[in-house]
């Protein structure tokens, strides 16, 4: 099978019931690679209308899953939360975040990510897509 330069991006879209807020992300599933986290990046889309003077953040929780859906439903929890983030998208901000990543102890260590100089690909793509409206994030 050929690989084909001018086949589209996969792009994971979630909205809101009222769609006054959505997300893309370019994938779903992150690995950790001990020494560093596969960076999370994508654009919301915020209606200016909708959220007047209110705050737009995105919040992050990655969950590391093992076992079968299945055994979730008898009360067993085969997953476990191992990293929570949340940054300010709208109105943009310079705010310093505190990532924490949790341990087997519970006990949070401070873990710092390198964000990008500037946009990546799939968010220049994006925000030229889908107009001014578009907010860029980088976890």
């Amino acid at each position: 099978m050929e690989d084909n330069p001018k086949s589209g991006t996969r792009i994971f879209k979630k909205s809101t019931p009222n769609g006054k807020l959505t997300i893309y992300l370019g994938k779903r599933d992150f690995i950790d690679h001990l020494s560093h986290v596969d960076p999370v990046e994508g654009v919301v889309l915020v209606d200016p209308d909708c959220v007047k003077d209110r705050k737009v953040f995105v919040h992050l929780l990655g969950a590391f899953r093992y076992g079968r859906d299945e055994v979730d439903l008898l009360g067993l929890s085969y997953h476990k939360d191992i990293y929570l983030s949340t940054k300010q998208v709208y109105p943009r901000t310079l705010h310093l975040v505190v990532d924490s990543r949790t341990s087997s102890d519970g006990v949070g260590n401070d873990l710092k990510l390198s964000e990008p100089s500037g946009l990546t690909r799939l968010q220049e793509r994006l925000m030229r897509k889908l107009g001014v409206n578009a907010h860029p994030f980088y976890f």
